[in-house]
């Protein structure tokens, strides 16, 4: 029991640092700890409930972060639960070699919160290069695409979003980036699953200046600066106007 609680424990920490050929094997061990752990549980609480209780405890305990994560709610509740994910899709069960960032902030009387993966560079060039290469859609990070809950309406490098989810997507390039807003939020990040479903739902595009960044970032960031979300990978950086939609 007590390596199974270890092995739960450092999944999360392990998953980001091992080589990526790995997150399978180490994904199985994770659930398979994870198993064994709701299989204990239910023994020791059927003394005391009985079976049937003790199904139903464990069954709440296994299901809660998975309802937490996927119901739809009302963005001033969704801001304050952990991120959303698409758990329709079979990555979303393992552990991430780019695990889960949020950065939270309030624009006027608007709360903000951006969920995004976090990839880093490992010692390869991935923006420009053949992971990230200029001229084409990115999910602007990793597993789902980038989210944006508001609980009022937004102008996001001058287009204009309503309150609720929204996904940010980019398209890179050497002096420019293309940022793209929209409301589909139920597709996996990965760039082919942007078809003509999910295009039609664009709320609209803008032309952004990158940048070169002050320091070297290996993990992709996004962080908050005064009206701007400001998105830091390797040596870019790009700043995405974030204002209060105009009355």
């Amino acid at each position: 029991m007590v390596l199974a609680g270890l092995i739960l424990l450092a999944g999360p920490w392990l998953a980001p640092r091992v080589p990526p050929s790995a997150i399978l094997y180490l994904s199985i061990a994770w659930l398979a700890a994870a198993g064994y752990l709701l299989y204990a549980a239910f023994l020791v609480l059927r003394t005391w409930t009985g079976r049937v209780g003790a199904g139903l405890l464990v069954a709440v305990l296994a299901l809660l972060p998975i309802v937490l994560t996927a119901i739809p709610v009302s963005p001033s509740v969704a801001i304050q639960l952990p991120c959303p994910r698409n758990w329709g899709w079979l990555p979303t069960w393992l552990l991430r070699p780019s695990p889960m960032g949020s950065v939270s902030f309030t624009v006027a009387n608007a709360k903000v919160k951006v969920c995004y993966g976090r990839p880093a560079s490992r010692g390869r060039r991935m923006l420009g290069g053949k992971y990230v290469p200029f001229g084409r859609l990115w999910r602007t990070g990793a597993n789902e695409p980038t989210t944006i809950i508001a609980t009022g309406a937004l102008e996001i490098a001058g287009i204009p979003v309503p309150a609720g989810r929204t996904t940010l997507y980019t398209v890179p390039g050497p002096e420019t980036w293309e940022v793209i807003l929209n409301r589909s939020t139920s597709q996996w990040g990965i760039e082919s699953e942007y078809g003509d479903a999910v295009k039609a739902q664009e709320l609209g595009r803008a032309i952004l200046r990158s940048e070169t960044a002050a320091a070297p970032v290996e993990r992709l960031t996004l962080s908050v600066e005064p009206e701007a979300l400001v998105l830091r990978w390797e040596r870019t950086q790009v700043r995405i106007p974030v204002l209060s939609a105009p009355r």
